[in-house]
């Protein structure tokens, strides 16, 4: 590896290479702190399923020169010797950023939870009315019928059919898939933006309990504002550990951090009723299809274990419609404080 270094770094002008180490940041891509005559830097080689196409690679390193303008903890890019804000070199593709010396996330400090929900919703603030066509493009997340499609799949491929017990599964996820739909139809209209698509712990860095650093934003796309917000509540407001063993998901919500998050939320961004409405529904079609499909990769045909993940996958999807009116009452008394 301190060859291709070598060479990387040559084609960025920095100097040579004094110290290097991989880094376990992310579970895709391959990165590495490395020092150099110039400063220290964070290097990312992409994984083959993220070297999208250069308009959408330049439209995200658009996304961040837009954030930084506006004064947001985004990361410093690094262009190339070429002008070009990435490097494309022998069948790699590279993005180099200025090093940010920051700490993890602590799931045990409540000022973390808190800045973590008020840097989401200036993330918010700050994309509204930024649109690079690129990343319009990219398709719909979380949606019934992304949903349905990977219930197909799992329906061919586990035989569900084949077994009594596992058809009553199929007949009741199905039935769940149905009644999402129907709810999703009524939303109405939802705010949409440039969500970051990746907001968790691991890509967020801290300087004592201030965000200094929101990284990562390789899967930025066009999707309803709300859909971003129910992906962090899963995120910060899950146990860890909980009691789910086959789904990667480790239980359900804990209402202390999910009450304090959207709070935290609302002090940027007000949801509107509409989206208070959809947030309990986009929870659970995340929870469902995210399942669905990590159980499906990780078990192309049917596991021994089926019947209890596929348990666990319907506890899931039931507690979150048992509990979508708390859901979005948290929300609506979140928005009608901040409005006071």
């Amino acid at each position: 590896m301190e060859g291709e270094l070598t060479r990387v770094l040559r084609c960025y002008g920095l100097g040579e290479v004094q110290a290097a180490r991989r880094v376990e940041r992310g579970f895709v891509d391959e990165n590495w702190i490395v020092e150099t005559e110039r400063g220290r830097y964070f290097l990312k080689r992409r994984h083959p399923r993220r070297r999208q196409p250069e308009q959408v690679i330049r439209a995200q390193h658009e996304l961040i020169e837009h954030l930084r303008r506006a004064s947001f903890p985004a990361p410093t890019l690094v262009p190339a010797a070429t002008g070009e804000s990435f490097l494309a070199l022998e069948g790699e593709l590279y993005e180099l950023e200025e090093y940010i010396d920051g700490r993890p996330y602590h799931p045990d400090r409540p000022e973390h939870l808190e800045e973590a929900a008020r840097t989401l919703g200036r993330y918010h603030a700050c994309v509204e009315g930024f649109a690079p066509q690129a990343l319009r493009e990219r398709g719909k997340l979380y949606y019934p019928e992304n949903w349905q499609a990977i219930l197909t799949r799992m329906r061919e491929t586990w035989q569900l059919d084949r077994d009594v017990e596992l058809a009553r599964f199929e007949r009741q996820l199905e039935s769940l898939a149905h009644d999402l739909a129907a709810r999703y139809a009524g939303h109405g209209e939802l705010p949409h933006l440039i969500i970051h698509g990746d907001y968790h712990a691991g890509n967020l860095l801290f300087d004592g309990d201030r965000i200094i650093g929101l990284v990562d934003y390789d899967k930025a796309s066009w999707q309803p504002r709300v859909a971003e917000l129910a992906e962090a509540l899963i995120y910060f407001a899950s146990p860890r550990p909980g009691p789910f063993i086959h789904l990667v998901y480790p239980g359900f919500l804990a209402w202390e951090p999910f009450t304090r998050f959207v709070q935290g939320y609302a002090r940027v961004i007000t949801l509107d009723e509409n989206e208070a409405q959809a947030l309990p529904d986009y929870v659970w079609c995340i929870w469902f299809s995210v399942s669905l499909r990590r159980l499906l990769e990780r078990a192309p045909r049917r596991p021994p274990e089926a019947v209890a993940a596929l348990q666990e996958v319907l506890a899931l999807a039931n507690w979150a419609r048992a509990n979508a009116r708390r859901m979005f009452e948290v929300a609506c008394q979140a928005k009608r404080k901040e409005s006071l």
